[in-house]
């Protein structure tokens, strides 16, 4: 933030050095009082600082400037609070580090969460080296990323934020993707055996009555209009003893 600060001509408003012109003036018959243009100008600008103060920081240390209503009490109460060298901070930043764990948060918000404690080890006067801040990352990721674990902690030389970051997203990305395609698309029914049971004996009851399979096919002998086309079959015994047989 300071290099875009001093880039912009704009860094004596934040420290202090530009500041804020009177908020009226007297007009121009000499007698009543206007407002000072210079004033708006100054508050505008101010305000632009302010935001972009405001959407640099991570959440974990934008409370700090809550209520803040200018960018010079903004950067002063970031100073006091984030550049203090005392053990007690120093440490309670150490054990943060060591102890974040990923969870349930995505690559890139487990990581924003160290960046943001590696920055302020480095604003207390206590920076953390890759190594060690590798390490860490290593140690707080889920149990899928063992693999490349493995392969990125036999490197020779310690990866920055950029390229870990990038690693890890990619890994990520394919954890999900091959996830998905193995998923099935719609969940196996359990169904217990004796369930299975029962609808196999309410169907082969229901078989006997109506004329249906049950084990073994039989053709339902009570069934009227069967016994009816049955009767009036003839049989071609009849044919061979009638008077047509006698007459040829």
């Amino acid at each position: 933030m300071l290099p875009y600060l001093l880039g912009q001509g704009v860094f004596g408003f934040v420290d202090g050095s530009n500041t804020c012109p009177s908020t009226h003036v007297l007009a121009h018959d000499g007698i009543s009082l206007q407002v000072n243009p210079l004033f708006q100008n100054w508050k505008q600008q101010d305000q632009l600082i302010l935001s972009a103060l405001l959407s640099s920081l991570s959440m974990e240390v934008l409370h700090l400037i809550v209520g803040c209503q200018s960018s010079c009490s903004a950067w002063g109460t970031l100073e006091r609070a984030l550049a203090s060298t005392s053990n007690s901070r120093i440490m309670q930043l150490h054990g943060s580090l060591q102890d974040l764990r990923q969870g349930d948060e995505s690559v890139t918000q487990f990581m924003q969460k160290a960046k943001a404690l590696f920055d302020e080890l480095a604003a207390a006067g206590r920076p953390v080296s890759l190594e060690d801040f590798n390490l860490y990352m290593f140690r707080g990721l889920r149990g899928e990323f063992k693999d490349l674990v493995t392969s990125l902690i036999t490197k020779a030389e310690p990866l920055s934020y950029a390229d870990l970051h990038s690693h890890l997203l990619t890994h990520e990305f394919l954890h999900k993707s091959s996830a998905a395609i193995h998923a099935p698309l719609l969940p196996t029914p359990s169904i217990p055996s004796s369930t299975l049971v029962a609808q196999c004996q309410t169907f082969g009851n229901s078989g006997r009555s109506r004329g249906c399979f049950n084990g073994s096919w039989r053709p339902n002998q009570s069934n009227s209009r069967g016994n009816r086309f049955a009767g009036s079959r003839p049989d071609h015994r009849s044919f061979q003893n009638s008077s047509f047989g006698d007459n040829r």
